[in-house]
């Protein structure tokens, strides 16, 4: 067995969601673990279900959700991409997805709405350090899914698997100070506090704006 086969087997034994997407466990599963491949594609995982939301890793058919929200010029004003992506880009970028939040210091999870069973928004761990058991959040979701209190939901179940899985104790995010209201009231629902403003930050249509730092500790919360 590869050290690949028995790393999904020992997630799936300890029923927390994989970095895998259902068709790598698709593969692997039937052969090598003591599971069948649907029950392990349908299996609860407990940290990152919500209410009415569940986290995932991304799949092959997420790719048209990520083409809207990564070609949404509305989006670039207020993130780090501010370029057009193909849709043969992004579907090398799904396929080359890291396996180890370790390698590439991030991870992207999908927002599944539960009743509907389709993805309805991203949201990133980046910037993870170990050392410090630090990472900065992010989250986007579409505009029709918005206000429905979904990204609350996404960010306490992140926050229940950041901390139970990868030791992380606080997390934070960068906000404009002037605008983007939608994310300021999100982060301060969802108990992340001000924490500083870091002026002339930001280039946003023309101008360098500042930005507003949110922290969140997440030890004892996220439990």
């Amino acid at each position: 067995m590869t050290l690949f086969e028995r790393t999904v087997c020992s997630y799936v034994d300890r029923n927390v969601h994989p970095y895998f997407s259902r068709a790598e466990i698709r593969r692997v599963g039937s052969a090598t673990c003591q599971y069948k491949p649907k029950i392990i594609m349908e299996s609860s995982y407990p940290l990152l279900t919500a209410e009415h939301v569940r986290l995932r890793c991304l799949e092959p058919e997420d790719l048209e959700l990520l083409y809207t929200i990564e070609n949404d010029p509305q989006l670039w004003d207020i993130g780090m991409s501010r370029r057009p992506y193909s849709r043969f880009a992004l579907r090398q970028y799904i396929a080359q997805q890291p396996h180890d939040i370790y390698q590439g210091n991030e991870l992207r999870l999908v927002i599944e709405e539960r009743a509907t069973a389709k993805g309805i928004g991203l949201i990133d761990l980046t910037n993870f350090s170990p050392t410090d058991q630090l990472a900065e959040i992010g989250i986007a979701i579409l505009a029709e899914k918005r206000g429905y209190g979904y990204g609350q939901q996404a960010i306490g179940a992140l926050e229940r698997y950041s901390c139970q899985v990868f030791h992380i104790r606080q997390l934070y995010a960068h906000v404009l100070s002037r605008y983007n209201p939608a994310a300021h009231r999100l982060f301060q629902e969802a108990g992340f506090q001000p924490v500083a403003e870091l002026p002339a930050w930001h280039l946003y249509r023309g101008k360098y704006e500042a930005v507003t730092v949110y922290v969140k500790n997440i030890e004892k919360n996220a439990r």
